[in-house]
Formats: C-alpha cells, structure tokens, sequence
C-alpha cells in the first residue's frame, strides 16, 4: 500500500486511479478513440483495472456518471470493498454515484468555470446533506479557485498539475500561485493530467505534481503501468524526491 492522506478524519491514497483513458478523453489527442474503443464498451476490462489497482496499491477509484464507468464500479465493487471519488455535472447526478457512498464528490470543470458561485454554493450544500465532501474539478484553475476558495464549504480542488503547463490555463504561473494560496487555506489539492496527457513519463510528471498536490489522480492502460506508478509514488515519499 502507499501513503495516505486525510480529509475530515477519512483516509484517501496519495495515488488514486483515474478513468480518462477508459472515456476516450481528448487530452490523449490520436490516442484517445482507441482508449474509447477498447475500453468504453468493455466495463468488465475497466473493472479488471479497478481490482489490480485495488490489490496492489490501494482500494480508492476515481469515477464519473458515464453508464459503463458506473457499471464497471459496481463489478469491481462485487470483488473488492472500494473506495470512491466522484465527479459530477450536477446535484441532480449525486443519486447515480449514491450506492459507493463517495468520499469526495466534484462538480465537473465545466461548471465550475462558469464561476456561478450560487451554483456552486448550491453543489456544496448538496454535497453535506449527503455526507460527502464538495470539491471542484478546473480547466482555469488561475481563476476559477481564487473565485472558488471564497465558498468555506469547497474543500477540494482537482486541478491540472504538470511540469509543461498543459491545459493549466490561463497560465502556468497563475495556476501554481492559486494551488499554493488554496492549501494555505487549508484546502486539499488533487492532480490531475500529471503526464499532461501521455506527454511526459511518470518520472518527471509525479514528483512535480506531488510537489503541489495532496494526492494526483492517474489514469492507467496497461496492468504494468499500475505496478511502476505505485513503486514510483512510494519512492518518491520515501525519499523525499519531490
């Protein structure tokens, strides 16, 4: 198992697997229809991934509302007790995520962008009612947290986080000086996009994000990948190697 982290006295890993690759996200520029073909319409294979990561480094998963990833969850879930993040459109698909009991729920990038903040006060409020801890996903990060971090009841943020500034928008500089002033006030910051979408090798990507972030959030295609990305995350704590 790998180091931990806690949030209002719950325990998440400081690797947590991610589904980007499983949706066929764009960030995986050619790559990203084969990911989709392979393992969109395959639940029972994302599922397969959910439990090796489970047995080899830790039981916490993070999942959207898409149909197959909801499906492969609750496979997974037959086989190991497993540990959820969310991330959301909205309050209304809290009740798709309600049978995992998640321990953090986000509102997807999309919204928070918009920088509605009744809306997210709204998510927020939701979220408590439920027992789960309200966090916000970014693709602004630079702007969207000093917004956001106003709201006390967000105490999450999922942010891109990569040595080449991908999609750390609108600025590399501007993105790193929002994380550190969010974890100044005690907030907890996920990574996401640590390999900015396959560009980089985990060797370069984890120690720079873990350098930022609480824990990163990583999405694996190959069984191999989850073996080297556990002794790697471990080594780099281990030897403070950030």
């Amino acid at each position: 198992m790998i180091p931990i982290i806690k949030i209002d006295g719950r325990e998440l890993p400081i690797l947590i697997h991610g589904t980007s690759p499983f949706i066929g996200a764009a960030q995986f520029g050619s790559r990203a229809e084969e990911y989709h073909r392979r393992f969109y319409q395959n639940p029972i294979l994302m599922s397969q991934f959910f439990v090796y990561f489970s047995s080899k480094c830790y039981p916490c998963v993070h999942i959207t509302t898409h149909p197959p990833i909801i499906e492969a969850t609750e496979i997974a879930s037959e086989i190991r007790s497993i540990n959820v993040i969310a991330t959301v459109e909205d309050e209304t698909d809290l009740e798709l995520i309600a049978k995992f009991d998640p321990l953090i729920v986000f509102l997807h990038a999309s919204v928070t962008d918009r920088s509605n903040a009744r809306e997210i006060e709204e998510f927020a409020e939701a979220c408590n009612d439920l027992g789960y801890i309200p966090g916000v996903a970014t693709h602004n990060p630079g702007e969207s947290i000093p917004m956001t971090d106003k709201i006390k009841a967000i105490k999450a943020y999922m942010v891109p986080i990569n040595p080449l500034g991908f999609l750390m928008s609108p600025s590399f500089d501007s993105t790193l000086i929002a994380i550190e002033n969010a974890r100044k006030n005690n907030k907890y910051i996920f990574g996401m996009k640590t390999l900015a979408g396959g560009r980089i090798n985990p060797y370069k990507g984890f120690p720079f994000a873990l350098n930022y972030a609480h824990a990163i959030i990583v999405g694996f295609t190959e069984l191999k990948q989850i073996d080297e990305a556990c002794s790697l995350v471990k080594k780099i704590v281990e030897e403070d190697i950030y």
